[in-house]
């Protein structure tokens, strides 16, 4: 019988449709994520859906009859991508669901920090009615006219891109693999990260984590933004130097920070972050909503039904390097869906 491995138990991946997926074969949820438990479930397994867990090269190299790996997101840093193509093993992920849902908690944390929504919310919960004073201490800042600066320009940062534009801002990217805008957002200025750095308002992290942009930003890059620009990060924890970050913010040269991903997750209650001031942070949920929560579980659900069914694969990751290492092509174009996720 197909044997299906769920990692990640808190987060009860495919709930939606989980009469649907069970249909599909014997599903078991692994009982913890450490490495030996799913090397052990590995065994035997058809497919392994992950999200968080590390899928080791012992892991892939224990599941010799896996058709594939299937990430319930869109991040694939925490699978062994070189230990997958040696083994010939598609890495599928599901990079549709949830684009314009990050950028939207990306915006927000972006209003919040330029109208110190959150500390204004609570000190008037706690003092009461806050009048305007010339110290300004209260006083925001606009978005329009601003300029916002994009490290990665992929689906989200596009998306994001989208809703900076509706606000009259201007608005700069970096992105090493991308040449030129799309039609529609050819007002986006492409440009390196010094210059992103140097002269965002407000600069907001979107790129793909991989071995060579793993702290991209550092002290010497956060150095270079104004003392009045905020930085954002709802992509992955390990793009920024977490220590340099903290330092920065500790020393108030830069305005302030809004951090929905950290290296490693969770963060314990004697994290600095909840010491500092300037800060918001969120527990990784930029990619949360109901509704899109429910297109996740759609996107994964259609795929891993593809993978077991022998048809033609969704969103292979690796599917280049397998396609170099001379596998047969048995996926479609990457970014083609081939269903409605509404």
């Amino acid at each position: 019988m197909t044997k299906i491995i769920l990692t990640d138990a808190k987060l009860k991946m495919l709930q939606n449709l989980w009469p649907e997926i069970n249909a599909l074969g014997e599903v078991k949820v692994a009982k913890n994520d450490e490495e030996d438990t799913l090397v052990k479930e590995a065994v035997n397994a058809d497919l392994i859906i992950t999200c968080y867990a590390v899928i080791s090269r012992r892991v892939i190299e224990a599941g010799e009859n896996l058709k594939a790996i299937l990430k319930w997101g869109v991040g694939v840093d925490a699978i062994d991508i070189e230990a997958a193509n040696e083994n010939r093993l598609p890495v599928c992920h599901c990079p549709h669901y949830g684009s314009g849902t990050v950028a939207d908690h990306a915006f927000a944390m972006m209003i919040a920090l330029a109208r110190k929504l959150v500390p204004l919310v609570n000190a008037t919960k706690k003092k009461g009615w806050i009048w305007p004073n010339t110290s300004h201490e209260w006083a925001g800042t606009d978005l329009e006219g601003k300029t916002v600066g994009l490290v990665g320009f992929g689906r989200i940062a596009k998306k994001m891109a989208q809703r900076c534009t509706g606000f009259g801002m201007k608005i700069k990217a970096y992105d090493s693999m991308i040449k030129r805008p799309p039609a529609d957002l050819q007002h986006v200025e492409l440009t390196t990260l010094e210059d992103v750095l140097c002269n965002a308002d407000f600069v907001s992290v979107h790129a793909v984590l991989n071995r060579g942009n793993e702290g991209i930003i550092g002290a010497k890059e956060l150095a270079l933004m104004k003392p009045t620009a905020f930085i954002i990060n709802t992509a992955r924890g390990a793009l920024i130097q977490e220590e340099a970050l903290i330092n920065t913010l500790r020393q108030k040269r830069i305005a302030g920070a809004a951090i929905d991903v950290f290296d490693p997750e969770p963060i314990d209650a004697s994290h600095p972050f909840y010491d500092l001031d300037n800060i918001l942070i969120t527990p990784h949920f930029a990619y949360y909503t109901i509704e899109a929560d429910a297109r996740l579980d759609r996107e994964c659900y259609y795929s891993a039904k593809r993978i077991l069914k022998n048809e033609s694969l969704v969103n292979v990751k690796n599917g280049d390097a397998l396609a170099a290492l001379g596998e047969p092509v048995r996926w479609l174009p990457y970014g083609e869906l081939p269903y409605n996720l509404d």
